[in-house]
């Protein structure tokens, strides 16, 4: 099933998107727990942490804590700091023996921002918006929610996973603060890195983005 939210008013698009991302949280949760299985894992593709699906996902941090997801975050930008910190912990408490390296990723080079925002939950739903150079003021209200759609799902993890390879890890200063005690297991201590271009091209040419 495809639901498309798309013009009106900014702030009641705004509002009326997060709402579908709690109301799109809580049906995967219900999915979780009805199979009775090990909780699938989400992905996400986002601008900032300021990213509607990021805050919806820091708001059902302790749900999908309870029902044993886990979640992988690629980045664009690193402002604003203070929800990225808020955002960092809450991928800690999801999966709190994982390094931040295998949590969360930057993507700094610039090549990079042409891929959309996207949100995968499990092997079936998925969600995309616009692409993530587009500044804030002016982006494309239209977005795509999909619940029912693995083959969608399956392209929106393979885009994840490129993209994931192609960044580079967040350094600590950035998800901790300067007076942040280090959650427990979260950081491996590691220098700034930057990602060679070269190294990227080959994988480029064959950028498997996703927009529905």
């Amino acid at each position: 099933m495809r639901i498309v939210v798309s013009s009106g008013h900014l702030r009641d698009v705004k509002h009326a998107e997060i709402d579908r991302h709690l109301q799109m949280l809580a049906r995967f949760l219900e999915k979780v727990a009805s199979s009775g299985g090990e909780a699938p894992g989400l992905t996400l593709i986002l601008r900032s942490a300021s990213s509607i699906p990021a805050q919806a996902l820091i708001s059902m941090t302790e749900e999908l804590a309870h029902a044993g997801a886990s979640a992988k975050l690629v980045l664009a930008r690193l402002e604003p700091e203070e929800e990225l910190r808020q955002l960092f912990t809450s991928l800690c408490r999801l999966a709190p023996r994982e390094p931040a390296k295998e949590l969360i990723r930057w993507a700094r080079n610039p090549r990079l921002l042409d891929a959309h925002e996207q949100v995968t939950l499990g092997a079936s739903m998925c969600w995309s918006g616009d692409a993530m150079r587009r500044p804030a003021d002016r982006r494309n209200t239209l977005t795509l929610f999909d619940e029912e759609a693995p083959q969608t799902a399956r392209l929106g993890r393979l885009a994840f996973e490129a993209l994931w390879a192609a960044s580079t890890p967040v350094p600590e200063r950035r998800l901790l603060g300067p007076a942040t005690a280090r959650p427990s297991g979260a950081y491996q201590p590691m220098q700034d890195a930057t990602v060679a271009v070269s190294s990227l091209r080959p994988m480029l040419q064959g950028w498997p983005l996703v927009r529905h």
